[in-house]
Protein backbone atom coordinates (compact mmCIF):
# COMPACT_ATOMS: atom_id res chain seq x y z
CA UNK A 1 0.00 0.00 0.00
CA UNK A 2 3.01 2.42 1.08
CA UNK A 3 4.66 1.85 -2.01
CA UNK A 4 1.73 4.53 -4.08
CA UNK A 5 3.31 6.99 -1.22
CA UNK A 6 6.44 6.67 -2.64
CA UNK A 7 5.76 6.55 -6.35
CA UNK A 8 3.91 10.02 -5.53
CA UNK A 9 7.32 11.59 -3.68
CA UNK A 10 9.81 11.37 -6.05
CA UNK A 11 13.63 11.96 -4.74
CA UNK A 12 14.89 15.15 -5.42
CA UNK A 13 11.30 16.77 -5.96
CA UNK A 14 9.64 17.60 -3.22
CA UNK A 15 6.81 15.84 -0.87
CA UNK A 16 4.50 18.90 -1.77
CA UNK A 17 3.90 17.32 -5.03
CA UNK A 18 2.19 14.13 -4.42
CA UNK A 19 0.25 14.21 -7.54
CA UNK A 20 1.50 17.24 -9.22
CA UNK A 21 0.15 20.76 -9.10
CA UNK A 22 -2.37 20.49 -7.19
CA UNK A 23 -0.88 19.88 -4.14
CA UNK A 24 1.77 23.03 -5.31
CA UNK A 25 -1.44 25.02 -4.07
CA UNK A 26 -2.88 22.52 -0.91
CA UNK A 27 0.05 22.43 0.94
CA UNK A 28 0.89 26.41 0.71
CA UNK A 29 -2.21 28.09 0.03
CA UNK A 30 -2.23 31.90 -1.44
CA UNK A 31 1.82 30.82 -2.25
CA UNK A 32 2.52 30.31 -6.17
CA UNK A 33 5.02 27.83 -6.05
CA UNK A 34 5.55 25.20 -8.70
CA UNK A 35 7.66 22.18 -8.52
CA UNK A 36 8.94 23.27 -11.74
CA UNK A 37 10.03 26.97 -9.83
CA UNK A 38 12.18 24.37 -7.47
CA UNK A 39 13.83 22.66 -11.18
CA UNK A 40 15.55 26.27 -12.04
CA UNK A 41 16.50 26.99 -8.18
CA UNK A 42 18.13 23.21 -7.79
CA UNK A 43 19.87 24.02 -11.34
CA UNK A 44 21.40 27.27 -9.97
CA UNK A 45 22.70 25.88 -6.87
CA UNK A 46 23.87 22.81 -8.58
CA UNK A 47 26.68 25.28 -10.61
CA UNK A 48 27.34 27.12 -7.76
CA UNK A 49 27.92 23.75 -5.69
CA UNK A 50 30.10 22.30 -8.21
CA UNK A 51 32.61 25.68 -9.26
CA UNK A 52 30.77 25.36 -12.98
CA UNK A 53 30.89 29.00 -14.72
CA UNK A 54 28.26 29.21 -17.06
CA UNK A 55 27.74 32.67 -18.83
CA UNK A 56 24.87 33.90 -17.57
CA UNK A 57 23.06 34.00 -20.85
CA UNK A 58 23.30 30.07 -20.84
CA UNK A 59 21.62 29.71 -17.19
CA UNK A 60 18.55 32.11 -18.73
CA UNK A 61 18.31 29.71 -21.78
CA UNK A 62 18.69 26.30 -19.54
CA UNK A 63 16.16 27.65 -16.96
CA UNK A 64 13.42 29.00 -19.86
CA UNK A 65 14.28 25.39 -21.30
CA UNK A 66 12.81 23.90 -18.22
CA UNK A 67 9.82 27.17 -17.82
CA UNK A 68 9.12 25.78 -21.61
CA UNK A 69 8.73 29.60 -22.37
CA UNK A 70 11.33 32.12 -23.66
CA UNK A 71 11.95 35.07 -21.16
CA UNK A 72 14.77 36.29 -22.67
CA UNK A 73 13.83 37.10 -26.05
CA UNK A 74 17.00 39.20 -26.13
CA UNK A 75 18.99 36.33 -26.33
CA UNK A 76 17.40 35.50 -29.96
CA UNK A 77 17.28 31.54 -28.98
CA UNK A 78 15.91 29.66 -31.48
CA UNK A 79 11.88 29.21 -30.93
CA UNK A 80 11.54 25.67 -31.56
CA UNK A 81 14.44 24.70 -28.84
CA UNK A 82 11.27 25.58 -26.09
CA UNK A 83 9.11 22.61 -27.53
CA UNK A 84 11.20 20.01 -26.47
CA UNK A 85 11.32 19.69 -22.69
CA UNK A 86 8.35 21.57 -21.07
CA UNK A 87 6.24 22.06 -24.96
CA UNK A 88 3.71 24.69 -24.04
CA UNK A 89 2.33 24.72 -27.66
CA UNK A 90 0.87 21.06 -27.93
CA UNK A 91 2.10 19.40 -24.87
CA UNK A 92 4.35 16.77 -27.05
CA UNK A 93 7.66 17.11 -24.86
CA UNK A 94 10.39 14.78 -23.59
CA UNK A 95 9.33 14.80 -20.09
CA UNK A 96 5.71 13.62 -21.33
CA UNK A 97 7.74 10.42 -23.21
CA UNK A 98 9.74 10.03 -20.01
CA UNK A 99 7.00 9.77 -17.24
CA UNK A 100 4.23 7.65 -19.53
CA UNK A 101 6.98 4.87 -20.07
CA UNK A 102 8.07 5.08 -16.58
CA UNK A 103 4.95 5.44 -14.22
CA UNK A 104 3.30 2.45 -16.94
CA UNK A 105 6.16 0.51 -15.34
CA UNK A 106 5.92 1.66 -12.25
CA UNK A 107 2.52 0.52 -11.59
CA UNK A 108 3.12 -2.86 -12.98
CA UNK A 109 0.84 -2.24 -16.45
CA UNK A 110 1.57 -3.71 -19.24
CA UNK A 111 4.52 -2.68 -21.86
CA UNK A 112 3.82 1.07 -23.13
CA UNK A 113 2.47 0.87 -26.32
CA UNK A 114 3.82 4.18 -26.55
CA UNK A 115 5.39 5.00 -30.26
CA UNK A 116 8.11 7.65 -28.90
CA UNK A 117 10.95 6.38 -30.82
CA UNK A 118 8.84 6.55 -34.11
CA UNK A 119 7.31 10.11 -33.06
CA UNK A 120 10.91 11.46 -32.45
CA UNK A 121 12.41 10.12 -35.33
CA UNK A 122 9.24 11.66 -37.99
CA UNK A 123 9.72 15.07 -36.55
CA UNK A 124 11.05 17.99 -38.30
CA UNK A 125 11.36 22.03 -37.87
CA UNK A 126 9.52 23.76 -39.95
CA UNK A 127 8.84 27.30 -39.65
CA UNK A 128 10.70 27.32 -36.12
CA UNK A 129 8.10 24.77 -35.12
CA UNK A 130 8.16 21.01 -34.57
CA UNK A 131 5.92 19.18 -36.75
CA UNK A 132 5.26 15.44 -37.45
CA UNK A 133 4.21 13.23 -39.85
CA UNK A 134 0.38 13.15 -41.34
CA UNK A 135 0.94 9.26 -40.63
CA UNK A 136 1.34 9.53 -37.25
CA UNK A 137 -1.70 11.13 -36.56
CA UNK A 138 -2.96 8.49 -34.67
CA UNK A 139 0.26 7.57 -32.79
CA UNK A 140 0.28 11.13 -31.68
CA UNK A 141 -3.65 10.93 -30.50
CA UNK A 142 -2.37 7.60 -28.51
CA UNK A 143 0.05 9.33 -26.91
CA UNK A 144 -2.33 12.08 -25.61
CA UNK A 145 -5.08 9.47 -24.60
CA UNK A 146 -2.04 7.36 -22.40
CA UNK A 147 -1.61 10.85 -20.46
CA UNK A 148 -5.18 10.66 -19.90
CA UNK A 149 -5.71 6.89 -19.12
CA UNK A 150 -2.82 7.16 -16.39
CA UNK A 151 -4.39 9.77 -14.71
CA UNK A 152 -7.88 8.59 -15.32
CA UNK A 153 -6.76 5.45 -13.38
CA UNK A 154 -3.25 6.13 -11.62
CA UNK A 155 -3.15 9.78 -10.43
CA UNK A 156 -6.34 10.71 -9.66
CA UNK A 157 -7.28 7.42 -8.54
CA UNK A 158 -9.92 7.65 -5.56
CA UNK A 159 -7.72 6.11 -3.15
CA UNK A 160 -4.69 8.19 -4.63
CA UNK A 161 -5.95 11.04 -3.93
CA UNK A 162 -7.25 9.98 0.08
CA UNK A 163 -3.51 9.20 0.30
CA UNK A 164 -2.78 12.66 -1.40
CA UNK A 165 -4.50 14.53 1.33
CA UNK A 166 -3.51 12.22 4.30
CA UNK A 167 0.43 13.20 3.50
CA UNK A 168 -0.41 16.74 2.90
CA UNK A 169 -2.72 16.90 6.79
CA UNK A 170 0.21 14.87 8.12
CA UNK A 171 2.11 17.57 7.11
CA UNK A 172 1.07 20.72 8.13
CA UNK A 173 0.18 18.79 11.44
CA UNK A 174 3.92 18.17 11.18
CA UNK A 175 5.10 21.83 9.69
CA UNK A 176 5.08 23.85 12.73
CA UNK A 177 7.58 21.95 14.08
CA UNK A 178 10.06 20.29 11.22
CA UNK A 179 9.72 23.81 9.32
CA UNK A 180 9.05 21.82 6.44
CA UNK A 181 7.28 25.28 4.34
CA UNK A 182 10.70 26.79 4.66
CA UNK A 183 12.16 24.73 3.05
CA UNK A 184 10.96 24.79 -0.12
CA UNK A 185 12.85 27.77 -1.74
CA UNK A 186 16.50 26.61 -0.33
CA UNK A 187 17.80 24.42 -2.40
CA UNK A 188 20.50 22.94 -0.34
CA UNK A 189 17.79 21.75 2.29
CA UNK A 190 15.05 21.09 -0.13
CA UNK A 191 16.64 18.16 -1.78
CA UNK A 192 16.22 16.37 1.12
CA UNK A 193 12.68 16.36 0.90
CA UNK A 194 11.80 13.09 0.21
CA UNK A 195 9.36 10.47 1.60
CA UNK A 196 11.59 9.80 4.57
CA UNK A 197 10.16 12.60 6.32
CA UNK A 198 6.89 10.30 6.85
CA UNK A 199 9.46 7.67 8.17
CA UNK A 200 10.91 10.48 11.00
CA UNK A 201 7.20 11.40 11.91
CA UNK A 202 6.58 7.63 12.26
CA UNK A 203 9.43 6.76 14.31
CA UNK A 204 9.13 9.98 16.15
CA UNK A 205 7.96 10.86 20.01
CA UNK A 206 7.34 14.05 20.35
CA UNK A 207 4.04 15.13 21.61
CA UNK A 208 4.13 18.09 18.59
CA UNK A 209 4.02 15.28 16.37
CA UNK A 210 1.28 12.97 17.58
CA UNK A 211 -1.34 14.09 15.13
CA UNK A 212 0.80 13.61 12.10
CA UNK A 213 2.08 10.07 13.45
CA UNK A 214 -1.47 8.91 13.71
CA UNK A 215 -1.97 9.92 10.03
CA UNK A 216 0.90 8.03 9.03
CA UNK A 217 -0.16 5.15 10.74
CA UNK A 218 -3.40 5.19 9.42
CA UNK A 219 -1.38 4.84 5.88
CA UNK A 220 0.04 2.46 6.91
CA UNK A 221 -2.85 0.35 7.91
CA UNK A 222 -4.84 1.73 5.08
CA UNK A 223 -7.32 3.52 6.98
CA UNK A 224 -7.69 5.73 4.16
CA UNK A 225 -10.19 8.95 3.98
CA UNK A 226 -13.22 7.39 2.97
CA UNK A 227 -15.00 8.69 -0.67
CA UNK A 228 -18.43 8.78 0.52
CA UNK A 229 -19.28 10.12 -3.56
CA UNK A 230 -18.48 11.35 -6.99
CA UNK A 231 -20.23 13.20 -9.44
CA UNK A 232 -18.32 14.00 -12.64
CA UNK A 233 -19.05 17.15 -14.66
CA UNK A 234 -18.63 19.13 -18.12
CA UNK A 235 -16.21 22.03 -16.91
CA UNK A 236 -19.08 24.65 -17.56
CA UNK A 237 -21.07 22.75 -14.90
CA UNK A 238 -18.14 23.25 -12.34
CA UNK A 239 -18.43 26.89 -12.49
CA UNK A 240 -22.18 26.84 -12.18
CA UNK A 241 -22.02 25.02 -8.76
CA UNK A 242 -18.21 25.36 -7.72
CA UNK A 243 -18.96 28.38 -5.16
CA UNK A 244 -22.05 25.92 -3.83
CA UNK A 245 -20.38 22.70 -3.33
CA UNK A 246 -18.58 23.52 -0.23
CA UNK A 247 -17.40 21.71 3.18
CA UNK A 248 -19.42 23.71 5.05
CA UNK A 249 -22.50 23.75 3.60
CA UNK A 250 -22.12 19.83 3.43
CA UNK A 251 -21.07 19.63 7.34
CA UNK A 252 -24.66 22.13 7.55
CA UNK A 253 -27.06 19.90 5.56
CA UNK A 254 -25.55 16.75 6.86
CA UNK A 255 -26.44 17.56 10.97
CA UNK A 256 -30.07 18.74 9.52
CA UNK A 257 -30.32 15.10 8.56
CA UNK A 258 -28.92 14.08 11.34
CA UNK A 259 -31.34 15.39 13.80
CA UNK A 260 -34.31 14.43 11.84
CA UNK A 261 -33.56 10.49 12.05
CA UNK A 262 -33.52 8.39 14.82
CA UNK A 263 -30.85 6.04 13.38
CA UNK A 264 -28.46 8.83 13.18
CA UNK A 265 -28.40 10.82 16.50
CA UNK A 266 -26.20 8.90 17.84
CA UNK A 267 -23.30 9.89 15.18
CA UNK A 268 -20.95 12.22 15.90
CA UNK A 269 -22.00 15.80 14.99
CA UNK A 270 -20.21 16.43 11.08
CA UNK A 271 -17.59 19.11 10.90
CA UNK A 272 -16.31 21.36 8.41
CA UNK A 273 -13.14 19.77 9.28
CA UNK A 274 -14.38 16.19 8.33
CA UNK A 275 -15.61 17.16 4.96
CA UNK A 276 -13.03 17.38 1.93
CA UNK A 277 -14.79 18.47 -1.22
CA UNK A 278 -12.29 17.75 -4.37
CA UNK A 279 -12.07 19.26 -8.07
CA UNK A 280 -10.14 17.10 -10.21
CA UNK A 281 -9.67 18.45 -13.86
CA UNK A 282 -8.61 15.17 -15.95
CA UNK A 283 -7.53 15.93 -19.87
CA UNK A 284 -6.17 14.91 -22.74
CA UNK A 285 -3.23 17.03 -22.15
CA UNK A 286 -4.38 20.70 -23.22
CA UNK A 287 -7.69 21.65 -21.15
CA UNK A 288 -10.43 21.50 -22.77
CA UNK A 289 -9.30 21.49 -26.56
CA UNK A 290 -8.38 18.79 -28.95
CA UNK A 291 -4.80 18.15 -28.48
CA UNK A 292 -4.71 17.06 -32.31
CA UNK A 293 -5.91 20.49 -33.04
CA UNK A 294 -2.78 22.23 -31.79
CA UNK A 295 0.22 19.83 -33.51
CA UNK A 296 1.52 20.63 -36.69
CA UNK A 297 1.63 18.05 -39.51
CA UNK A 298 3.53 17.31 -42.83
CA UNK A 299 3.31 15.27 -45.36
CA UNK A 300 5.73 12.85 -47.25
CA UNK A 301 4.89 14.87 -50.59
CA UNK A 302 5.83 18.66 -49.59
CA UNK A 303 7.56 17.70 -46.16
CA UNK A 304 9.15 20.80 -46.00
CA UNK A 305 5.63 22.67 -45.71
CA UNK A 306 3.21 21.94 -41.76
CA UNK A 307 -0.18 22.80 -40.80
CA UNK A 308 -2.62 21.60 -38.25
CA UNK A 309 -4.98 18.66 -39.16
CA UNK A 310 -8.79 18.80 -40.18
CA UNK A 311 -11.16 16.72 -39.02
CA UNK A 312 -11.10 14.81 -42.05
CA UNK A 313 -7.19 13.94 -41.68
CA UNK A 314 -7.94 11.35 -38.52
CA UNK A 315 -10.45 8.81 -37.70
CA UNK A 316 -14.23 9.62 -36.50
CA UNK A 317 -13.73 7.50 -33.37
CA UNK A 318 -11.44 10.24 -31.84
CA UNK A 319 -13.59 11.48 -29.29
CA UNK A 320 -15.16 14.85 -29.03
CA UNK A 321 -15.07 15.96 -25.40
CA UNK A 322 -11.40 16.32 -24.25
CA UNK A 323 -11.91 17.21 -20.55
CA UNK A 324 -13.73 16.66 -17.07
CA UNK A 325 -14.18 17.72 -13.50
CA UNK A 326 -14.46 14.89 -11.01
CA UNK A 327 -16.31 16.28 -8.03
CA UNK A 328 -15.49 13.88 -5.14
CA UNK A 329 -16.55 14.42 -1.31
CA UNK A 330 -14.21 12.62 1.17
CA UNK A 331 -14.79 12.47 4.91
CA UNK A 332 -11.63 12.38 7.55
CA UNK A 333 -13.43 10.66 9.77
CA UNK A 334 -14.45 6.92 7.99
CA UNK A 335 -17.81 6.59 10.49
CA UNK A 336 -19.69 9.62 9.67
CA UNK A 337 -19.77 8.42 5.28
CA UNK A 338 -23.85 7.72 5.35
CA UNK A 339 -24.14 11.50 6.98
CA UNK A 340 -21.70 13.01 4.44
CA UNK A 341 -23.13 11.44 1.67
CA UNK A 342 -26.83 12.37 2.04
CA UNK A 343 -25.25 16.21 2.99
CA UNK A 344 -24.02 16.30 -0.15
CA UNK A 345 -26.76 14.85 -2.48
CA UNK A 346 -28.87 17.11 -0.58
CA UNK A 347 -27.15 19.76 -1.82
CA UNK A 348 -27.05 18.75 -5.14
CA UNK A 349 -30.11 17.98 -5.46
CA UNK A 350 -31.11 21.57 -3.93
CA UNK A 351 -28.53 23.09 -6.85
CA UNK A 352 -29.77 21.73 -10.02
CA UNK A 353 -28.29 23.51 -12.80
CA UNK A 354 -28.79 23.45 -16.47
CA UNK A 355 -26.09 21.30 -18.78
CA UNK A 356 -24.11 23.21 -21.14
CA UNK A 357 -25.13 23.56 -25.20
CA UNK A 358 -22.04 21.81 -25.64
CA UNK A 359 -22.10 18.59 -23.15
CA UNK A 360 -25.94 19.04 -24.80
CA UNK A 361 -25.75 18.39 -28.11
CA UNK A 362 -22.77 15.85 -27.51
CA UNK A 363 -25.18 13.83 -25.98
CA UNK A 364 -26.18 10.42 -27.87
CA UNK A 365 -28.87 7.36 -27.21
CA UNK A 366 -27.35 4.49 -27.97
CA UNK A 367 -29.03 2.26 -30.20
CA UNK A 368 -28.82 -1.17 -29.15
CA UNK A 369 -30.86 -4.59 -29.87
CA UNK A 370 -31.24 -5.04 -26.43
CA UNK A 371 -32.63 -2.35 -23.64
CA UNK A 372 -32.85 -2.86 -20.09
CA UNK A 373 -36.20 -3.15 -18.41
CA UNK A 374 -35.39 -1.19 -15.52
CA UNK A 375 -36.18 2.08 -14.62
CA UNK A 376 -32.94 3.84 -13.63
CA UNK A 377 -33.86 6.93 -12.11
CA UNK A 378 -30.02 8.79 -11.60
CA UNK A 379 -31.05 11.67 -13.45
CA UNK A 380 -34.52 13.76 -13.94
CA UNK A 381 -34.80 16.65 -16.09
CA UNK A 382 -36.58 19.05 -14.92
CA UNK A 383 -39.34 21.65 -16.74
CA UNK A 384 -36.72 24.18 -17.04
CA UNK A 385 -34.08 22.21 -18.79
CA UNK A 386 -31.93 21.72 -15.10
CA UNK A 387 -31.30 18.67 -14.09
CA UNK A 388 -31.77 16.88 -10.24
CA UNK A 389 -29.39 14.59 -9.47
CA UNK A 390 -30.79 11.31 -7.63
CA UNK A 391 -27.35 10.13 -6.89
CA UNK A 392 -25.22 7.41 -8.02
CA UNK A 393 -27.19 4.21 -6.94
CA UNK A 394 -24.21 2.12 -6.98
CA UNK A 395 -22.40 3.73 -3.95
CA UNK A 396 -25.84 4.72 -2.16
CA UNK A 397 -25.94 4.34 1.31
CA UNK A 398 -28.46 5.10 4.67
CA UNK A 399 -27.17 8.19 6.35
CA UNK A 400 -26.48 5.96 9.08
CA UNK A 401 -23.84 3.83 7.31
CA UNK A 402 -20.54 3.99 9.28
CA UNK A 403 -18.18 2.79 6.78
CA UNK A 404 -17.16 -0.58 5.75
CA UNK A 405 -13.80 -2.54 6.03
CA UNK A 406 -13.52 -3.13 2.38
CA UNK A 407 -15.44 -5.61 -0.64
CA UNK A 408 -18.68 -7.71 0.71
CA UNK A 409 -17.22 -10.87 2.04
CA UNK A 410 -18.31 -13.70 0.60
CA UNK A 411 -21.00 -15.94 2.79
CA UNK A 412 -19.40 -19.26 2.36
CA UNK A 413 -16.06 -20.25 4.40
CA UNK A 414 -12.90 -20.69 2.53
CA UNK A 415 -10.72 -23.48 3.99
CA UNK A 416 -7.23 -25.18 2.59
CA UNK A 417 -7.62 -28.68 1.57
CA UNK A 418 -5.60 -31.37 -0.21
CA UNK A 419 -5.80 -31.09 -4.19
CA UNK A 420 -5.22 -33.53 -6.53
CA UNK A 421 -5.53 -33.23 -9.92
CA UNK A 422 -5.22 -35.70 -12.97
CA UNK A 423 -1.74 -35.84 -13.79
CA UNK A 424 -0.73 -36.02 -10.35
CA UNK A 425 -2.71 -39.23 -10.81
CA UNK A 426 -0.45 -40.25 -13.43
CA UNK A 427 2.69 -39.47 -11.77
CA UNK A 428 3.44 -36.08 -12.60
CA UNK A 429 2.71 -33.47 -10.15
CA UNK A 430 1.79 -29.61 -11.25
CA UNK A 431 3.47 -26.57 -10.65
CA UNK A 432 1.62 -24.55 -7.87
CA UNK A 433 -0.58 -21.88 -9.73
CA UNK A 434 -1.42 -18.04 -8.31
CA UNK A 435 -2.84 -18.02 -4.78
CA UNK A 436 -1.50 -21.89 -4.30
CA UNK A 437 0.38 -23.86 -1.90
CA UNK A 438 2.09 -27.22 -2.81
CA UNK A 439 -0.29 -29.91 -2.52
CA UNK A 440 -2.96 -27.45 -1.23
CA UNK A 441 -5.56 -25.43 -3.05
CA UNK A 442 -7.88 -22.68 -1.89
CA UNK A 443 -11.79 -23.45 -2.12
CA UNK A 444 -15.06 -23.33 -1.20
CA UNK A 445 -16.78 -26.03 0.44
CA UNK A 446 -20.08 -24.85 0.82
CA UNK A 447 -20.36 -23.17 -2.30
CA UNK A 448 -18.07 -25.11 -4.89
CA UNK A 449 -18.36 -28.48 -6.42
CA UNK A 450 -14.41 -28.20 -6.31
CA UNK A 451 -14.49 -28.57 -2.75
CA UNK A 452 -16.44 -31.98 -2.70
CA UNK A 453 -14.38 -35.24 -2.23
CA UNK A 454 -14.16 -37.75 -5.25
CA UNK A 455 -16.94 -40.35 -3.83
CA UNK A 456 -18.79 -37.42 -2.94
CA UNK A 457 -19.37 -36.39 -6.79
CA UNK A 458 -19.77 -40.03 -7.72
CA UNK A 459 -22.82 -40.55 -5.30
CA UNK A 460 -24.18 -37.32 -6.63
CA UNK A 461 -23.53 -38.24 -10.56
CA UNK A 462 -21.43 -35.21 -11.11
CA UNK A 463 -18.37 -36.95 -11.99
CA UNK A 464 -17.05 -35.78 -15.61
CA UNK A 465 -15.82 -37.92 -18.34
CA UNK A 466 -12.53 -37.29 -17.13
CA UNK A 467 -12.77 -38.87 -13.90
CA UNK A 468 -14.86 -41.89 -15.68
CA UNK A 469 -11.49 -42.10 -17.54
CA UNK A 470 -9.18 -42.08 -14.63
CA UNK A 471 -11.36 -44.86 -12.72
CA UNK A 472 -11.66 -47.01 -15.41
CA UNK A 473 -7.97 -47.04 -16.13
Amino acid sequence: MFSTVNSFLEPGKSILRPSGDAIDTIYSPGYQWKHEDASELMFEAMLAENEIDLPRKDVEFVRDLIAGVDRHPQNKEKPYLFEIVANKQNGIDVDKYDYIVRDTHQVGGDKCNLAALRLIRSSRVIGNHIAYSNKDITNVFLLFQERWSLHKRVYTHHAAKAIEYMVVDALLAADPYLKISEQIDDPQRYVFLTDSILEEIERSTQPELSIARELVFRLRTRSLYKCVDILYLHPDEEKQIKLLVTSERIAHEANRIRTQELKTLESSEVTTDDVIVDWTYVHFGMRDRNPIELVLFYGKHNPNKARHARPEDYSRTFPTQFAEVNLRVFTRDRSLYGLVQAGFRSIIRQTPFKPTEEASRNVSVANTPIQSTLALPNEVVTGSGGRLYEGNPFTLVPPSFAGSSGSPKLNSKRVLRPHKSHSSLSGTSPAPGPGESIGLSLTSIETSPVGQTKREREEEGEDDGASKKVRRE
